[in-house]
């Protein structure tokens, strides 16, 4: 396991340098090891109480990390995210972010190739947007992540015959596990009545299209103001944030492709305005459009 204590390693098919962690952070690295192509696993453990901050990064990657102890920070684009104890933060891969060590705290940091996430999801028949799209934090209702976070940790760290396979299948696990919180947590998996349903899928199929809220209502059969206040009911957020998320979303895998252009990229997903594509995308992802592309063709 010594390969494991390097600190020139190769994550996920780029190689990481020691800079991107400065010394006062490392110090409190207990254990960073690439698994494979598709895993690293790293666990940190804070005794100070200084607030300390990393230089913002981006990787190929699927960033989760679980605190279990304490506090972190992350910015993300102009969004801050707290994470408290017990609870677990998904950052998307390409997506430049900053930690913040704001408290003593423990917890463990995977890096998941977004292969594995897309993988886990089509054998699940679940879209993996929420996981792979947006950076969010959300509570560990149930103890079986934690205790997966772990054995993983554990098999690592051991380093006994067979880890390698084990901390795959136990990453695999974990992914289960986030994908099926995901599609419960997630705003349309939320919605019943066959009114927003159908307004839904309508967006689904047309969010190319100049939709407007008077379209989505004669979908629904409401007024738009019923239909406004039926929809924020089910699904907790408007019809126009629905169609914008949904949107970049699909901005978002046209540029990770690298085939198509910015301007293609904002024509196909239905912005006219490529100002305000570019800044409503910066906004949800924390990056530019040309910025994504730009990685995804150097990948």
């Amino acid at each position: 396991m010594q390969a494991s204590r390097a600190w020139h390693l190769t994550c996920l098919g780029r190689a990481v340098s020691a800079q991107t962690v400065p010394a006062s952070v490392s110090n409190w690295l207990k254990l960073d090891c690439t698994v494979s192509s598709v895993l690293r696993v790293r666990a940190w453990e804070k005794e100070e109480r200084d607030s300390v901050g990393a230089r913002a990064v981006a990787h190929p990657a699927v960033e989760l990390t679980w605190v279990e102890q304490g506090t972190l920070h992350y910015t993300v684009g102009s969004r801050d995210i707290v994470v408290p104890e017990g609870h677990l933060v998904v950052i998307p891969r390409d997506v430049e972010h900053k930690t913040t060590f704001v408290s003593p705290m423990r917890g463990v940091a995977l890096w998941l190739g977004a292969e594995l996430v897309s993988q886990v999801a089509e054998a699940m028949g679940s879209e993996a947007i929420d996981l792979v799209f947006a950076a969010k934090c959300f509570a560990t209702r149930s103890e079986r992540v934690p205790a997966l976070l772990r054995g993983l940790h554990d098999e690592v760290r051991e380093g006994g015959d067979g880890y390698m396979l084990a901390a795959e299948a136990i990453a695999e696990a974990i992914v289960v596990q986030l994908l099926r919180g995901a599609r419960r947590e997630s705003p349309s998996q939320g919605a019943r009545d066959p009114r927003v349903l159908a307004a839904i899928a309508q967006m689904r199929a047309a969010y190319a299209e100049p939709l407007n809220l008077e379209d989505l209502a004669k979908t629904a059969r409401l007024s738009r103001f019923h239909f406004s206040r039926l929809f924020r009911d089910e699904v907790g957020e408007t019809p126009y944030q629905y169609l914008v998320r949904l949107r970049i979303a699909r901005a978002l895998e046209l540029l990770r492709g690298g085939h198509h252009s910015v301007t293609e990229t904002a024509l196909a997903t239905g912005f006219q305005d490529f100002s305000r594509f570019s800044r409503t995308f910066l906004k949800h992802t924390g990056v530019r459009p040309g910025e994504m592309l730009r990685r995804a063709r150097i990948a």
